[in-house]
């Protein structure tokens, strides 16, 4: 999901207790990206038994450590570049599990998890040339932000089955489609912006 870029510091770079920040591997905000990993296969195994609220209910708990780990992360002072590059790929991995069990078991459209996973595909790659290139890394902007919760509306909605809300499925479908194709290309944009240093008019320039 698209992403300003941001300058990954170097791992030597210490904290104010000294400690290097860049480099650190366990903490409590990588704990919780691996913790969304762990729950992710009773995520899907409820999905199969068709126990949505048993799915909803380890869904939450998922979601909540995504929020919590970043928050931690500024709040302890344990960002690291490991950590950022764990959640990035997490997020992925989960959100396109989920989606092709959905797509399997509960009729969500297989070009709206095609798309997700392809467009997922293209920014780890991206993001990965970033790093390499120019030692930015990517992280989600407004939009990015937006078209993570239209996802997990999506994700709600085919797992909860309601006939209720039936109606509102087109709705989902396209204003879920339509947002993967803007945050698309909107990571496109950072991505050549950067590659290219191209600059809007009055944006910070970089070294």
């Amino acid at each position: 999901m698209t992403e300003p870029a941001e300058r990954i510091p170097p791992a030597n770079q210490t904290d104010h207790n000294g400690q290097p920040g860049g480099s650190r591997i366990v903490t409590i905000p990588n704990v919780l990206s691996v913790s969304r990993l762990v729950l992710l296969p009773v995520v899907l195994y409820f999905l199969f038994r068709r126990q949505g609220a048993a799915a909803i209910a380890v869904m939450a708990v998922s979601w909540t450590t995504d929020a919590l780990d970043g928050y931690l992360a500024r709040k302890l002072n344990q960002v690291s570049n490991l950590g950022k590059i764990l959640d990035h790929v997490v997020d992925k991995v989960w959100v396109g599990s989920v989606l092709v069990t959905l797509a399997f078991i509960s009729n969500l459209p297989v070009y709206i998890a095609a798309a997700v996973i392809l467009r997922d595909v293209l920014i780890l790659a991206g993001s990965s040339v970033l790093i390499k290139a120019k030692n930015y890394f990517v992280s989600s902007d407004v939009l990015g932000k937006i078209t993570g919760c239209a996802l997990a509306l999506m994700i709600l909605f085919y797992t909860l089955r309601a006939p209720a809300l039936a109606k509102f499925k087109l709705v989902i479908d396209y204003g879920v489609t339509a947002l993967i194709g803007a945050s698309s290309l909107n990571y496109l944009s950072v991505y050549l912006r950067k590659m290219t240093r191209f600059r809007l008019p009055g944006e910070e320039r970089h070294p």
